[in-house]
């Protein structure tokens, strides 16, 4: 067991404990930066595909004759039908998975890379398809919360 001398040093190991104290101070400051980065870039990625997963499986668990009058027509019906079970097939760790690889083939990850630029394209599609069903059935009103900022 290390023990300290008067000086400030851990005889065992021989290293200053200032020194030591400043290496886990950087190490936390470094994780929690990496953490604010993958933060940034993923969360709207997240809450795009939480949308995706929650509107489509709280529509399809709707009876059939209020589905039909929701969607306003059976195309609308069975674009909901296929995109419940895409978003089915693809479970959470697939989900992050696609992202991950995403981030990969578009440079993300990199500081001269803007977080803009990071998209997944297949969870993107899934968002994207769930936006035109419910643009194309009036009676389905849904706030996607999506509100761009403007640039100042």
């Amino acid at each position: 067991m290390p023990f300290s001398t008067g000086a400030g040093f851990d005889v065992a190991l021989m290293i200053p404990r200032g020194y030591r104290d400043g290496i886990t101070a950087g190490k936390e400051a470094s994780a929690q930066g990496g953490f604010n980065d993958g933060y940034k870039e993923s969360v709207h990625a997240g809450y795009c595909w939480g949308l995706v997963r929650g509107i489509s499986s709280a529509i399809s668990s709707f009876p059939d004759q209020l589905k039909e009058k929701l969607t306003s027509n059976l195309a609308n019906k069975d674009r909901f039908q296929v995109l419940l079970e895409s978003t089915r097939a693809i479970s959470s760790n697939d989900a992050l998975q696609i992202f991950y690889r995403s981030l990969q083939q578009n440079g993300c990850g990199n500081s001269d890379v803007l977080v803009e630029d990071c998209s997944s394209s297949q969870l993107e599609t899934h968002f994207s398809e769930l936006n035109h069903i419910l643009n194309n059935s009036p009676d389905i009103k849904v706030d996607l919360g999506l509100v761009k900022e403007s640039a100042n």
